[in-house]
């Protein structure tokens, strides 16, 4: 059946590639066709067929994690909070889409939600009749087993298990593939690479040039992880795991019914007898409190941030160190705006905007020449603003 294949450059989602393929027949020679952002409309309205988009691999965070062994199924449904600890970002601004959910460990992509919605609002302009949404690694191919590279748009796919691979440059091609070997053994490396194409120069490891003509997409026939999950299609694995828990569902809802009731009964008494407890409490810790804080005042959360301040006095001095050399340079830059400020191991992390880009470029310039380790990430260009992340790293030296 024929598919209208559009594959995006940019999380922005505007320059894009297309091709028409077969799924029946279509081999990973595909014959790509550049568009610019204006032209989706026409792509769409000339080739009115079920679409398949792809997303940018560096905008999909590949990652597995770990059940316990007899642990319920349940525990997929807080999936983000298991992995927040490898996120960068909040854990409530990105989507996470399942591989196979009968396996342990489970893969896991992670995308931000705005470039889902940015998906959705594409499909909904345009008409289009979305069916899947892959990360760019699936049209790789995948034999089952080694490493597999394809030359992919602006870089080196590599795809070294069923949801596992990533995406990079010529020049990290070696250093990509060393950190592969510390995972995964391979003796040699199967290269799908087009007649034109050359084979990378790596020194040490044996290169096997395969036909892309020869073999098929890596989004057929082969494992992928569909990003269109959860609240982007109604069909999808969290689906079918809901329906597994059906009953257990209805049966937990009539019990805490039932719970609800008898704790309405017992509410009035309670609440007596907390703010006694609540009184007691403030009067044996009044010696310690602040002139602001009273009996209703959380006196538990006040206590552990004091004996947390008190554990982390060195992260404390690298943090106020971080922000004074910070604040500092801002000084000569009062058109870079502060949205939010983070602090995370030992990084500090500013969101600044402005509508001059040589005033975030030059802010960071001068945070580098006072000695500071810094550099800009998630740098978003617009005509009317532009915005980024600045990213302080603190050390033994700081």
């Amino acid at each position: 059946m024929a598919r209208l294949l559009i594959q995006f450059f940019t999380d922005e989602l505007a320059e894009f590639r297309w091709a028409v393929i077969d799924e029946a027949q279509q081999t990973a020679d595909i014959n790509w066709q550049l568009a610019g952002d204006n032209e989706l409309a026409t792509v769409a309205a000339q080739n009115p067929h079920p679409v398949i988009l792809i997303i940018p691999q560096q905008c999909v965070y590949m990652t597995h994690i770990v059940l316990p062994q007899r642990a319920g199924r349940q525990l997929l449904s807080a999936i983000e909070y298991q992995i927040e600890e490898q996120l960068a970002q909040d854990v409530e601004s990105q989507h996470c889409a399942l591989g196979d959910v009968n396996a342990n460990p489970i893969s896991i992509a992670v995308v931000e939600r705005t470039i889902m919605m940015r998906c959705m609002a594409l499909a909904h302009a345009h008409g289009l009749r979305l069916i899947n949404i892959y990360p760019e690694l699936f049209l790789c191919p995948w034999s089952g087993s080694g490493v597999a590279l394809m030359l992919g748009h602006d870089g080196y796919l590599l795809r070294y298990g069923d949801y596992r691979g990533l995406k990079c440059s010529e020049q990290t091609l070696a250093a990509m593939l060393e950190m592969i070997g510390r995972d995964v053994e391979f003796d040699s490396i199967d290269c799908y690479l087009a007649e034109s194409e050359a084979l990378p120069q790596l020194d040490g490891l044996e290169l096997e040039h395969k036909a892309l003509s020869a073999v098929r997409p890596g989004f057929l026939g082969a494992p992928v992880i569909d990003l269109q999950q959860r609240d982007y299609q109604l069909s999808s694995p969290w689906r079918g795991l809901a329906k597994t828990w059906k009953w257990a569902a209805l049966l937990l809802a009539s019990l805490l019914l039932v719970g609800a009731y008898n704790k309405a009964v017992a509410l009035h008494g309670m609440e007596q007898d907390l703010a006694a407890i609540k009184q007691q409490q403030y009067e044996l810790l009044k010696p310690h409190l602040g002139a602001d804080m009273g009996p209703n005042d959380n006196l538990k959360k006040v206590l552990i941030d004091r004996l947390k301040q008190l554990q982390s006095n060195q992260n404390e001095q690298e943090f106020l160190q971080l922000l004074l050399e910070f604040t500092r340079a801002r000084e000569q830059f009062p058109e870079v705006n502060i949205t939010r400020i983070g602090y995370q191991g030992k990084e500090l992390i500013f969101d600044i905007s402005s509508t001059q880009l040589n005033k975030i470029e030059t802010l960071l310039e001068v945070v580098q020449k006072q000695g500071v380790d810094a550099n800009l990430v998630s740098l978003n260009i617009k005509p009317e603003l532009s915005s980024g992340r600045l990213v302080m790293r603190g050390g033994d030296d700081v």
